[in-house]
């Protein structure tokens, strides 16, 4: 009995003692050998504790992602095996991505829960390796939840809004309208169902992502009736329409294993 409570009590020194360390000695502590690949997502500027701290910027794959990001440990979700943190950003800027959340890690993989991201779709485009997207406009992800495993979802729940789409291209900026797409499982896939919310463009469809990490992408459009002939012309760049005057887009591919 009495070394259980003296194993107790270690434990809960080793916790405490990490939890309350500057969080720039932990994250060095983290960071791979030099000669060693360094990890997708690095984090600079780092104050305060892993308790509660703050990092100026963080990238991914050395492109800017977020910056002035705070976080709060949420410490009962150590007994479920878990490191988890309540997640905000105060960035500056009108296209900066403000972000504000729950993210969880541990071995059943990453959990997201209540978490929200807007900000300008360039900005997004980029963090995700497409520096230079011919449309612009702003974004809003509102996830119920999110699950993670191997870099691939499981599950999910939630909406994304693309709002005041532009093409950019043109001498003068084109609107294309307002989308939305509601994301939910459907057996064992992950689809996000697309809809036109406004704009000169009849546009709907789906994505999936499949267990296997196959997905797939079809999206059917045509211009309305009272849609700009600019953007009547570069619906028909796509190819030929079908019976019912849409014109379509299919992609599929297979994500490698992590």
């Amino acid at each position: 009995m009495k070394l259980r409570y003296l194993l107790l009590g270690v434990f809960t020194f080793v916790i405490a003692l990490l939890v309350y360390a500057p969080a720039a000695v932990l994250y060095g502590w983290s960071q791979p050998a030099a000669d060693a690949p360094r990890p997708p997502l690095s984090l600079s500027g780092i104050s305060g504790t892993l308790f509660h701290g703050q990092a100026a910027a963080i990238t991914l794959q050395q492109r800017p992602l977020l910056s002035n990001l705070n976080w709060s440990l949420q410490p009962l979700q150590l007994l479920l095996g878990r490191l988890a943190f309540q997640l905000n950003t105060n960035p500056a800027g009108g296209d900066a991505l403000l972000l504000d959340g729950r993210v969880a890690a541990g071995l059943g993989g990453i959990r997201v829960n209540e978490l929200k991201l807007n900000g300008g779709v360039r900005t997004l485009a980029s963090a995700i390796g497409q520096s230079f997207v011919p449309v612009n406009g702003q974004a809003a992800l509102n996830l119920e939840h999110l699950r993670l495993r191997d870099h691939w979802p499981t599950d999910a729940a939630g909406e994304l809004q693309l709002m005041g789409l532009a093409w950019t291209l043109a001498r003068d900026p084109v609107a294309l309208g307002d989308y939305a797409a509601t994301i939910s499982r459907d057996k064992d896939d992950i689809v996000a169902l697309i809809r036109t919310v406004g704009g000169p463009l009849d546009l709907n469809g789906d994505a999936r992502a499949r267990p296997d990490r196959s997905y797939e992408l079809h999206l059917q459009l045509k211009p309305k009736p009272d849609a700009p002939p600019m953007v009547v012309n570069l619906v028909r760049s796509l190819g030929q329409p079908d019976a019912q005057g849409y014109f379509h887009i299919r992609q599929n591919g297979q994500m490698p294993a992590p």
